[in-house]
């Protein structure tokens, strides 16, 4: 959505110190403590606020808890997108283009547990890249993730039952779940360009594919 705004570049950190440190011209920072930008912060994480962000030429920090923790240990990787329901048909169009041998798809989980909105996505997506990549087989959690998906076909429903989607109602921010459940609805691809170690913590930094 961000990059579909016009945004520079994307960077992605676990740490509030590592995002004001980043702080400066040209620079947004986005994140929340139970659905509250914390103190210096432009904005919020909720896609509802986001949608009317002005970010066009703009690095944009946001603070995330989920992500990085597994973005550390993908250093291995040749090339590392980052996807949703959002850009499934995008990312998969991507990953069916890079991809050499295979494509992992690695859910970030919430709160540190797996959930059903990351088992939705990643079972969406691996089915458009299976479309796009002539013999292409779906292996270990994947075939599960594709029955879940054939059990709930209305992405709404899984977002709304999920552990994020449980959160996001109880805080009072249930319309991101609308967002959230968009399918295909932008362009956009992130893909991680560099990673910049710190004192506080690393900053993995996405550019639009």
């Amino acid at each position: 959505m961000l990059f579909d705004q016009g945004a520079a570049s994307l960077s992605l950190t676990p740490s509030m110190r590592r995002a004001r440190a980043e702080a400066g011209s040209g620079r947004v920072l986005v994140g929340e403590r139970q659905g509250v930008p914390p103190e210096g912060f432009n904005h919020g994480n909720s896609p509802a606020n986001l949608v009317h962000a002005s970010v066009t030429g703009l690095d944009v920090i946001m603070v995330s808890e989920n992500a990085p923790r597994w973005l550390d240990q993908l250093g291995g990787a040749r090339h590392v997108l980052l996807g949703s329901l959002y850009n499934a048909e995008a990312v998969a169009r991507r990953a069916a283009e890079v991809a050499t041998e295979r494509v992992d798809l690695v859910c970030s989980g919430f709160a540190g547990e797996p959930d059903l909105d990351d088992t939705l996505a990643a079972a969406l997506i691996a089915g458009l890249v299976k479309r796009r990549v002539e013999g292409a087989r779906v292996r270990g959690a994947t075939r599960f993730a594709t029955a879940l998906l054939r059990a709930f076909p209305e992405p709404v429903d899984v977002l709304w039952r999920s552990l994020a989607g449980l959160y996001l109602r109880s805080i009072g921010l249930e319309q991101d779940i609308g967002y959230a459940a968009r399918v295909s609805a932008s362009e956009s691809v992130p893909e991680l360009r560099s990673v910049e170690p710190g004192e506080h913590g690393p900053l993995f930094r996405f550019e639009a594919a």
